[in-house]
C-alpha cells in the first residue's frame, strides 16, 4: 500500500502525493509518459529510494526498515540491468539463486521464459528479447510473492512484446502479484487495455 508518497530532487517533484493499493494476484499497471515518476515510485516501493513524505507498506513490511526481509519476498526486473558478457544464462540463474534463503528451480524458470535451449549460451549471444527473458527469470529465482517489472517491453518488436505479455500472464497464473510500470508512448495499441491497465 502506498499512501500519499512524495519524492523530490531539489526543485523537481518526481512523485507528488501518490496513493495506490495493489491486490494479491493482480497485474497492476502504473501508466504514464517518460518523466512521470513511475520508476522513482517503484524504487521507493522496492526500498531503493527513501520517499520525502507519505508511507509505504509492501507485503505488510516497511521497504526501508525491513529491507532484507522484503528482498527475500519480492522479485525485481530493473529498467536497466547488465550481466558480465561471458556469463551463461544458466550460470547467472544458478548464481543469483544462491543469494536467497529460498529459491525456485532455475531450470524450470528457463523453461517458463522460453530459454530452456539457451542454458549454456553466453549473454552476448542472446538476442535483445532473450536477454530480457533472462532478467525476468532472474527476478523469479527467489520464488517471490510480488514481482516488479520496469518497462518490460521497451525496445522489443511487436511479436516479442506479445510473447512478453503471455509470459506475464503465466507468471500471474502461478499466484504471483505483478507491478508493471508502463510507458504510454511505447508499445502497440490495446496492450494496456488487454491487461486492464487503462
Amino acid at each position: 500500500m502506498v499512501d500519499r508518497v512524495r519524492k523530490t530532487y531539489g526543485k523537481t517533484v518526481a512523485v507528488d502525493s501518490v496513493s495506490l493499493d495493489v491486490a494479491e494476484g493482480e497485474i497492476f499497471g502504473i501508466v504514464g509518459p517518460n518523466g512521470a515518476g513511475k520508476t522513482t515510485l517503484i524504487e521507493c516501493m522496492e526500498g531503493l529510494r527513501r520517499p520525502d513524505a507519505g508511507s509505504i507498506r509492501v507485503l505488510g513490511l516497511d521497504p526501508l526498515a525491513n529491507a532484507y526481509e522484503l528482498r527475500q519476498r519480492i522479485g525485481v526486473q530493473l529498467q536497466t540491468a547488465a550481466l558480465p558478457d561471458r556469463i551463461r544464462a544458466g550460470e547467472a540463474l544458478d548464481l543469483f539463486s544462491s543469494f536467497y534463503e529460498r529459491s525456485a528451480d532455475w531450470r524450470s524458470l528457463l523453461d517458463l521464459v522460453g530459454l530452456d535451449a539457451s542454458e549454456h549460451m553466453s549473454i552476448t549471444k542472446l538476442s535483445g528479447g532473450q536477454r530480457q527473458r533472462v532478467f525476468i527469470a532472474l527476478s523469479l529465482v527467489n520464488d517471490p510473492e510480488l514481482v516488479f517489472m520496469d518497462e518490460l517491453t521497451t525496445g522489443l518488436d511487436p511479436q516479442a512484446r506479445r510473447a512478453m505479455w503471455d509470459m506475464v500472464r503465466s507468471i500471474r497464473d502461478q499466484g504471483k502479484t505483478i507491478v508493471l510500470p508502463r510507458n504510454t508512448l511505447t508499445g502497440s495499441g490495446g496492450e494496456e487495455a488487454q491487461f486492464g491497465l487503462l
